[in-house]
């Protein structure tokens, strides 16, 4: 398990349609968080419809080995746009360090730096990642499943060392996962394990096999944010 972050403060003004005037915070805008002495750069996308006075639901995006925050926002950017989300993704780094003694207190004091500017829904925060960005919302979510509302990962697994991390949630968050049948990272019998783990220990878990598909969670993107927003729309905190 691994990941990366960055820092610096940059405002991307975002309008809607020829006549209509975007809410202050509405569109894309940067954003950084110190945290235990380093800075993490971060990007919030909020729908034009943006409105203050109303609270939306947010998903938090985590990106695969070699990415970046905005890049993988772009993925879920026209998604957001007609359903009406937040969406809030971080550049982060690699290593088991800071997998297990960061990202448990990092994303919800990124998800509060956020909520600060932003109106959003506390009861309907969601965390979403793929491959090395899928590890951390295992890392995130069990520790602290009383945070999160549900999460997903494409082509990501709990490997057996991290079984442990199983024992500390709270919550029994519902939790999706998505894999190609030929992925080259993770093997099927690595994903069923995990299914069958999570199950055991009574979490709710949607498992969703794409035939013929590698390593590539762009190829069906379309697909899997419109089926996990679906599962995510079930579930909200008390």
């Amino acid at each position: 398990m691994g990941y990366r972050w960055a820092g610096l403060l940059v405002i991307a003004a975002c309008s809607g349609g020829p006549g209509k005037v975007s809410a202050p915070n509405a569109g894309l805008q940067e954003r950084q968080i110190q945290f235990q002495g380093e800075s993490y750069r971060f990007w919030v996308f909020a729908p034009s419809s943006y409105d203050a006075a109303q609270a939306l639901p947010s998903v938090m995006l985590v990106h695969g080995a070699g990415g970046n925050g905005l890049d993988f926002l772009d993925i879920w950017r026209g998604f957001a746009e007609k359903n009406g989300i937040i969406l809030v993704a971080p550049t982060v780094p690699y290593g088991i360090p800071f997998e297990l003694n960061v990202v448990p207190q990092l994303y919800p004091k990124l998800m509060d730096s956020v909520r600060s500017e932003w109106s959003i829904d506390p009861r309907r925060i969601y965390l979403f990642g793929f491959s090395a960005g899928g590890y951390t919302v295992f890392d995130a979510v069990l520790p602290d499943s009383s945070y999160f509302a549900a999460a997903g990962v494409f082509a990501a697994v709990i490997t057996p060392e991290f079984d442990f991390l199983i024992q500390r949630a709270t919550r029994k968050i519902p939790i999706a996962l998505y894999i190609g049948e030929n992925d080259s990272v993770f093997s099927l019998s690595e994903a069923e394990r995990t299914v069958d783990l999570l199950r055991a220990n009574g979490f709710s878990v949607r498992y969703t096999v794409f035939p013929s598909l590698g390593h590539d969670y762009g190829a069906v993107a379309d697909q899997v944010n419109a089926d996990v927003w679906q599962f995510y729309a079930q579930a909200s905190l008390p």
